[in-house]
């Protein structure tokens, strides 16, 4: 959904620099080798790092590794589902998201990112499904990002009304959390509420600091208040911090320059 990041990313680095040895070959060094599903779970840190990096190529490479030293790695076939996502694959990102619930359906990151990636097919019923499977679990800590989701995936299906009270129950539960403040000023500005939305979007600015999208917002804001100086700074901090943004033209473009 529009980038947003889900549960898996949070999984902890286990590597300050990835080596170029499997697993197996760095830990000779100790008296006890690695077993196939440790080794799997170095895999799927490597491949999440480099997932993150851009570097895909080598990530399937990795979290093919761990599936192949252990099938029923839930977070492998986690991972997979969302790097072949990135990758347009989405048969095989289906297939994978599937296989990791099989094996672990208390795998919260992928319900999460599951329905994100249902949403994103069109299929927002079972989207939803998903998402509530996680955010009504009392076990799960991070309710406010299947929330957002879900805020997310409503608005994109034009239903405004249920996105903005699925993202108040994303900031009730995370006040400071920036995907949701940056979304509740997106729904008040297209809902008539200008006022509102340059509030949600002043929080957004103190946890997350500016970016393009958020000035481009910003630019519309403004011009909705009829501060015609303030969306003109908004404009011009986004082409200071980012004139090879899209947002630049488009911002212009409503300014009428």
């Amino acid at each position: 959904m529009r980038g947003r990041r889900s549960g898996w990313l949070g999984m902890a680095a286990v590597f300050a620099a990835c080596s170029s040895l499997p697993p197996q070959q760095e830990n000779s060094r100790t008296a006890q080798p690695m077993s196939d599903e440790d080794a799997s779970r170095v895999y799927v840190d490597k491949g999440v790092q480099y997932m993150n990096a851009g570097q895909y190529q080598v990530a399937l490479n990795d979290l093919r590794k761990a599936v192949d030293l252990d099938d029923g790695n839930s977070e492998a076939h986690n991972a997979l589902g969302v790097l072949y996502q990135r990758l347009d694959d989405h048969a095989e990102s289906d297939a994978h998201f599937r296989k990791a619930l099989s094996l672990n359906n208390d795998n919260y990151a992928a319900h999460n990112n599951y329905g994100r990636f249902l949403c994103g097919a069109g299929r927002a019923d079972e989207a939803f499904e998903q998402f509530r499977m996680v955010s009504g679990v009392k076990l799960y800590g991070q309710p406010w990002l299947p929330l957002t989701n879900a805020g997310l995936c409503a608005h994109a299906i034009g239903q405004k009304a249920e996105a903005e009270r699925y993202v108040r129950q994303a900031l009730e539960a995370q006040p400071h959390f920036p995907p949701a403040l940056l979304e509740m000023a997106r729904l008040s500005r297209e809902t008539g509420q200008p006022m509102a939305a340059r509030g949600f979007l002043q929080r957004y600015g103190k946890v997350a600091g500016p970016t393009p999208e958020s000035l481009a917002l910003g630019v519309e804001i403004e011009t909705a208040l009829g501060n015609a100086q303030g969306a003109s700074e908004q404009l011009q901090t986004l082409y200071n911090r980012f004139p090879d943004s899209t947002a630049v033209t488009s911002a212009r473009q409503r300014l009428g320059q």
